[in-house]
C-alpha cells in the first residue's frame, strides 16, 4: 500500500508537467497548468490562501477536484496538495491512496527552476522551470487580452477575458479570466488547459506570505526525475518488506 500510495500519487503530478510528458495519470492536469496558473498570477501583487481546482473528465463522468494552499511572491508560486476528490475515474483503493497524497510544488522562474517535492518520502525532483535558458531568470511571457464582459463569480462581480499566452520557449495557452472588480482586479477565477482546469481562488490574504515558503526543505534527497525516484523509492519498500 505504501507503494501504491507512492507510485499513483507521483504519477498524478508527473501528469501535470510538460517535462514528463511521457507519464500520463488518471485525472492528471493538462500539460503546462503550472505554469499558466502563474503567468496570470505573477503580474498581481503577492498574495497567500486556498485554490479550489476541478478538472473534467467527459461527459457523464465527475470531475476530479483538489484544494491547495496557495502562495506567490515576487513572480514565485509555491502549490501544496491537501485534498483530493478523484471522482469515479480510479479505482476504490487507487482513490483512497491518492486523497491522502502530500504533495508540494514550488515555481522558481527567477531560477528558471521547478521542484516536485514529497515530504512523505523526504525528496524531491528538481526540472527546467522553461527549457534552454540554464538557471538564468525566465524571461517572461507575451500576453494579449481579449474582452468577454462580464461575469460574476459566485457574488463578485468580475471583468472576463481570454488571455493569448506564449512562453519564451514557444509554448502556448489560451487561459480565460475572471477578475474581480472590487478586489483591485485580481484574477479570482481561471481557466486553461483542455481538458479544462477550473481554479477558483479563496480565503486570499492580499498580502506577502513568508518567502522561507518558497525554499526547499533541508535534508531531503534530490531526484534527477519522476523516473529515479519511483524506481529507488520502490526498491527501498521492496527492501523493506523483505526483511
Amino acid at each position: 500500500n505504501h507503494l501504491l500510495k507512492f507510485a499513483v500519487g507521483t504519477l498524478f503530478l508527473a501528469g501535470t508537467f510538460h517535462a514528463q510528458a511521457q507519464f500520463s495519470a488518471p485525472g492528471g492536469l493538462p500539460p503546462g497548468f503550472h505554469h499558466a496558473l502563474l503567468d496570470v498570477l505573477a503580474g498581481n501583487p503577492s498574495f497567500y490562501g486556498r485554490a479550489k481546482i476541478q478538472l473534467s473528465n467527459g461527459p457523464d463522468k465527475e470531475p476530479t477536484s483538489m484544494s491547495c494552499n496557495i502562495a506567490v511572491l515576487s513572480g514565485n508560486m509555491r502549490l501544496e496538495v491537501d485534498s483530493f476528490g478523484v471522482g469515479s475515474n480510479l479505482p476504490p483503493a487507487e482513490a483512497a491512496q491518492l486523497k491522502s497524497m502530500h504533495s508540494i510544488s514550488i515555481l522558481r522562474p527567477d531560477k528558471n527552476r521547478m521542484y516536485l517535492v514529497f515530504p512523505d518520502f523526504r525528496s524531491f525532483v528538481e526540472l527546467a522551470y522553461c527549457k534552454g535558458t540554464g538557471t538564468d531568470a525566465t524571461p517572461p511571457p507575451k500576453i494579449t487580452k481579449t474582452p468577454l464582459g462580464k461575469e460574476s463569480v459566485g457574488d463578485q462581480p468580475c471583468d472576463k477575458s481570454q488571455w493569448n499566452v506564449t512562453e519564451s520557449d514557444g509554448e502556448h495557452y489560451d487561459i480565460t479570466v475572471w477578475a474581480a472588480t472590487n478586489l483591485s482586479n485580481f484574477p479570482l477565477q481561471i481557466k486553461v488547459g483542455a481538458p479544462p482546469a477550473l481554479v477558483e481562488f479563496q480565503d486570499l490574504h492580499l498580502a506577502a506570505p513568508d518567502s522561507g515558503l518558497f525554499e526547499l526543505p533541508t535534508g531531503y534527497i534530490k531526484y534527477e526525475g519522476i523516473q529515479e525516484l519511483i524506481l529507488r523509492e520502490a526498491k527501498k519498500s521492496q527492501n523493506t518488506n523483505s526483511q
